[in-house]
């Protein structure tokens, strides 16, 4: 991305083309961190009215609804120290017990403190100290850039997001999960410190609270990355798109006036004609 001008073009176009590709139903969602108080005041995202686990405000975003968070309008702990905006000097429980995994392994989250103390160090915590979060729909960035990206859907849809990291970017390494701070941490503070996507089967915690959909999993993407994906979805379709999967792409893309930059042709698979055995290959050619 050249400037900022490019990047919010780039934060519009990136939700229509998301919509175009995937078969999403709900909304790619932004995150913006606000680092100080000018930033958090100037935001003109509203806080809720009550307070709510920042999870939860990732997923009414999904469907539409935009807030930001101070440490007064979030109600998760947990989620607060992950995003940076719990000073140790504020906080009820005595960071080194979490960091050091004795506070999970006391509560019977693994099965000894050798293995809890391994975990709690492999989580990676935003390293900045921020007044806020703002949060919402990704097509609803504007004025700024969204730090973050957070796209919830099935694994068919997530899968294809991969396949267009790996056309600019290669084999997605390094994902991290542990099935625990799962919009916070694997998804929020790991992509943004790693500048890395990473991949989220969700946690108990957030599926209780936010209530997710069983088949639902979740990817964290840095919006620095977040143009050169689409633009591997798109440029990978022909060859990982099935027909009928290409048709709704097209219809898609003709009903938001954008089917003249398509270039979706069908049953051009790379596995059409793939499958079979040696001797069937050989009597072919």
């Amino acid at each position: 991305m050249n400037n900022k001008a490019d990047s919010i073009t780039i934060s519009k176009d990136a939700s229509t083309w998301l919509e175009v590709m995937l078969s999403l139903v709900r909304k790619p969602v932004g995150v913006r961190f606000l680092y100080d108080q000018n930033d958090y005041e100037n935001c003109d995202t509203p806080e809720p009215k009550v307070a709510q686990q920042y999870c939860v405000a990732v997923k009414n975003a999904t469907l539409g609804t935009s807030c930001k968070l101070g440490l007064n309008k979030i109600s998760c702990l947990s989620g607060a120290r992950v995003l940076g905006m719990l000073p140790a000097s504020q906080d009820i429980i005595d960071q080194t017990e979490v960091k050091s995994g004795r506070r999970h392994f006391r509560m019977g989250l693994y099965a000894d403190y050798g293995i809890s103390r391994q975990v709690a160090k492999d989580m990676i915590y935003c390293q900045h100290h921020v007044l806020g979060v703002e949060i919402k729909p990704l097509e609803q960035f504007e004025k700024a850039t969204p730090d973050v990206v957070i796209i919830i859907a099935n694994s068919l849809n997530i899968m294809r997001l991969i396949q267009g990291y790996a056309y600019h970017f290669g084999q997605l390494k390094n994902i991290k999960m542990v099935g625990n701070q799962a919009i916070c941490q694997e998804c929020t503070s790991y992509p943004f410190e790693m500048n890395q996507p990473n991949i989220s089967m969700l946690c108990a915690g957030t599926r209780k609270v936010a209530k997710w959909q069983d088949d639902e999993i979740a990817m964290g993407i840095p919006f620095n990355q977040l143009d050169k994906i689409i633009d591997g979805v798109k440029a990978t379709s022909n060859l990982m798109d099935d027909n009928q999967t290409k048709k709704k792409i097209i219809e898609r893309a003709e009903n938001m006036n954008i089917g003249d930059k398509l270039d979706v042709k069908l049953s051009c698979n790379y596995y059409k004609g793939s499958f079979g055995t040696l001797s069937y290959h050989r009597n072919k050619h």
